[in-house]
């Protein structure tokens, strides 16, 4: 029922935004985009559901629900409310939407990590096609760290080339790939960075995800600092489709979207660093905990973790 209720809001809304677009309050989409509506209220949908059916002994902890949940909020606000329009005639607006769809919703479905109680709360067919052997070769490829790294360059940096991203800001059908390659770069990207298990269930160790995490951010550092910094106008669409706010001149509308693409980012991809590594610390003292020295061992020294 509760699906239904779902697909059925989705037409109304559609209708609404096609029909009356003048009368819809803020939070209302600006553009109705059905993949974004839909994958936003199913995940929370089977993210309540997946809850109600765990113990509460092994449902995830308030700080991860709120980091999960404040995502997906993140997400529908950007992409599905009246914001979207504020994105579209500013460029510093803009890259806060690109930064929470790369960075800042990612990084919280990471810490998250529901994949229990999505397990349980998807439907059995959803669940048995992503664990189908075609779904887990393509991820195998994907969840790589090279390639979760690259993909993250492309789905970030190629929107950021001066003529491109005036394309993708005159073209609907553009932008919203943009806008969608954005987030599902950073979701896989994330991922696997921020994935708390141990190898062998993660199939790499957590330095080589830590190093996936904190060398990313170099290139992306040059990139956002060029933009921030430079007196040339690079993204003139703002200036010809006229800004939302005429007080902020070009140059300094430019500045402050290098210095959001710059500074959190930045911040989040060292936090991230420390984040696997306590992971790693955690793992560690967990193993400590089930093992077994032989007869006869002694210890010489203390691990890396001071203990």
């Amino acid at each position: 029922m509760a699906d239904a209720a779902i697909f059925i809001a989705a037409i109304l809304v559609d209708l609404a935004c096609r029909f009356a677009p003048a009368h819809l309050p803020y939070l209302l989409p600006f553009v109705f985009n059905a993949p974004v509506f839909l994958v936003c209220w199913f995940m929370l949908l089977w993210y309540f559901r997946g809850m109600a059916r765990l113990e509460p002994a092994k449902r995830p902890g308030r700080l991860r629900r709120f980091f999960f949940l404040g995502a997906i909020g993140a997400i529908y606000f950007v992409l599905q409310t009246h914001f979207e329009y504020a994105a579209q005639h500013m460029f510093f607006l803009n890259r806060l939407q690109a930064v929470t769809l790369g960075m800042v919703a990612p990084f919280g479905v990471a810490i998250g990590w529901m994949a229990q109680p999505l397990a349980l709360g998807v439907p059995p067919w959803l669940l048995r096609a992503c664990r189908s052997k075609p779904v887990q070769n393509i991820g195998r490829v994907l969840f790589h760290p090279l390639c979760a790294m690259l993909i993250f360059f492309v789905t970030t940096d190629l929107w950021l080339i001066p003529s491109v991203h005036f394309v993708a800001m005159i073209d609907p059908t553009v932008y919203a790939v943009m806008n969608l390659s954005c987030l599902g770069g950073g979701l896989l990207f994330w991922l696997v960075v921020l994935d708390p298990r141990p190898k062998p269930a993660a199939r790499y160790s957590y330095l080589a995800r830590a190093a996936t995490g904190f060398f990313v951010m170099f290139p992306q550092i040059a990139i956002s600092a060029y933009i921030a910094l430079t007196t040339k106008d690079l993204y003139s669409f703002y200036t010809l489709c006229g800004r939302l706010f005429p007080d902020i001149s070009p140059a300094y509308d430019q500045m402050l979207g290098g210095m959001i693409q710059w500074i959190p980012p930045g911040m989040m991809n060292t936090a991230a660093l420390i984040i696997t590594l306590n992971a790693l610390r955690l793992s560690e003292m967990e193993a400590d905990k089930i093992f077994v020295p032989p007869p006869g061992a002694r210890v010489y020294e203390a691990k890396w973790t001071g203990r």
